[in-house]
């Protein structure tokens, strides 16, 4: 084969075959989407847990008072902030700080008074690349 001449036929099969393969290259790169599993998380008793990657991920919502309250997230990874769905239109998010407990760490975010939670309303929490639906 290394002996043969180049022809104007093989050149142009060349050519497309390349083509080809650029292309399919180029589309797999722009239609690229990574995979993000969504979880839902009901809450009982004002507690809930799912499972991540083999690992637990504990919520807990803690009421204080008759206006404000914290949902505490128990994790091995590090959460995104908390996305409150207000009403249909908005949305807050929330920053959480973070407490050492032994070898666990917990992510408290603190709800302004303007948050209400109940059937109506859900908290999107992030970790990684997985998104989890917490339901009340």
């Amino acid at each position: 084969m290394a002996a043969e001449k180049l022809t104007t036929a093989r050149l142009i099969q060349i050519l497309v075959v390349m083509a080809v393969l650029i292309a399919a290259f180029v589309w797999r790169t722009i239609d690229y989407s990574s995979s993000k599993n969504t979880l839902t998380c009901t809450m009982l008793a004002d507690k809930c847990q799912v499972s991540l990657k083999g690992e637990k991920v504990h919520i807990q919502y803690d009421k204080q008072g008759d206006t404000g309250g914290s949902v505490a997230v128990f994790s091995p990874t590090t959460p995104s902030p908390l996305q409150v769905n207000v009403d249909s239109d908005n949305s807050v998010l929330i920053a959480h700080k973070v407490v050492e407990m032994g070898n666990k760490r917990a992510y408290i975010y603190a709800l302004p008074d303007s948050v209400k939670y109940g059937a109506a309303h859900k908290f999107i929490l992030h970790i990684d690349q997985d998104q989890i639906e917490i339901n009340f």
